[in-house]
């Protein structure tokens, strides 16, 4: 067999076959895992000692699991700028429940009050944290949640009755660590479930053409997709919806204990 067709032969299984062609942009995840004991406060000691996924192109590692009530997602991000990214655009995690890359519910998170967060970073408080960072986190209120059947689009708060949790720490090593929580039943579905769900999770962020995907050139409208700032509200009005920044998309079916 010549090089050539080797070479061939090569292109065609990676073309065919995406699960192949998916690992070699990273260690990205094929199957849901059982979670067991998971407190929702941005800590991540019941996940081991890192994430075990990764999302190369947005630089921030991740891990779903399950267990009979909620949907949890774990993510890491190490990046200053990505960091910087979120506290402006805020992560997203959407479920297609039928398995679609397609739009689902979806969960955004942090959403900072941007006037607790003057009021937090002015030069006349006392307390006023010396990292931008830790005045972000101070500064948030709320979670927003799109396309749920029984829970209205918009910011619900971090008490919510809906069962939805969010919360957000920097760790030792001042990496931003993130946690989330969906019921199972708020997307309705439940682990009696045999079929696939696909699950996306990435950081917000518009992509102006032509100029790649790195955090340093996203547009940095404060709140996306929120409903002020850029894209969606205050400011240049655009002829069509700009592209986004993909996630990582996960397809599986719920795991099992």
């Amino acid at each position: 067999m010549t090089k050539n067709t080797c070479t061939l032969l090569l292109f065609v299984f990676v073309a065919v076959n995406p699960i192949f062609a998916q690992r070699n942009k990273g260690n990205v995840q094929q199957s849901l895992d059982w979670a067991a004991s998971i407190v929702i406060d941005g800590k991540l000691d019941e996940w081991g000692d890192t994430l075990t996924y990764e999302h190369t192109t947005q630089k921030f590692r991740y891990h779903i699991k399950n267990d009979t009530e909620n949907l949890y997602i774990a993510m890491r991000v190490l990046d200053k700028d990505r960091q910087m990214q979120i506290f402006a655009q805020g992560l997203a995690c959407m479920v297609n429940i039928k398995g679609k890359k397609r739009e689902g519910p979806t969960v955004y998170f942090p959403v900072a009050d941007r006037l607790a967060f003057r009021s937090i970073m002015s030069a006349d408080n006392d307390n006023r944290p010396d990292d931008m960072r830790k005045g972000a986190l101070e500064a948030i209120r709320a979670i927003y949640v799109m396309r749920f059947e029984d829970i209205l689009d918009g910011q619900i708060s971090l008490e919510n009755t809906y069962g939805v949790q969010a919360q957000a720490t920097l760790d030792t090593a001042d990496a931003l660590c993130v946690e989330m929580a969906i019921p199972l039943n708020r997307l309705g579905v439940s682990v009696g479930d045999t079929g696939e769900l696909a699950f996306n999770i990435k950081i917000n962020g518009v992509m102006i053409p032509g100029s790649g995907s790195s955090a340093s050139t996203m547009r940095r409208g404060y709140g996306y997709p929120y409903g002020y700032g850029y894209p969606y509200g205050y400011g240049q009005p655009t002829p069509s919806k700009p592209r986004e920044e993909p996630g990582v998309w996960v397809v599986a079916p719920l795991a099992k204990e």
